[in-house]
């Protein structure tokens, strides 16, 4: 077995003291769309997207389609921590969109990965 320990920090000082990592978190949701709705959808979520651009610690948003599957669709966006997105999925979820979105256009449900900055160039 290894004694390899992934750091969750983005540097050796980062958190050191206990404190919440400064380094921004990378979210990526994945979602499978109804097939012939895809159009309709991002039509939908271009309506949205630009208060999801202007909440609170969200630094960048990408709206992006497979080329060899249009029904996957997914979203990679940089936020200043998890609970920042956190905090906006709650006002999504209370607000109804993400239920109506859901329903409507939604074939399985979403998958949501976090990631950590590991090297930037």
């Amino acid at each position: 077995m290894s004694s390899f320990q992934l750091n969750r920090h983005h540097s050796e000082t980062c958190g050191a003291d206990g404190s919440d990592c400064k380094s921004k978190v990378f979210v990526n949701l994945q979602l499978k769309v109804k097939k012939g709705l895809e159009s309709e959808f991002i039509e939908e979520l271009n309506k949205l997207l630009p208060e999801t651009r202007s909440f609170d610690g969200c630094h960048a948003l990408y709206f992006i389609q497979n080329q060899d599957d249009h029904t996957n669709l997914e979203f990679c966006s940089k936020w200043d921590s998890k609970k920042h997105y956190e905090k906006y999925i709650q006002w999504r979820v209370e607000s109804g969109v993400m239920e109506n979105v859901s329903s409507k256009y939604l074939d399985e449900e979403p998958k949501w990965r976090y990631f950590d900055l590991v090297s930037e160039f």
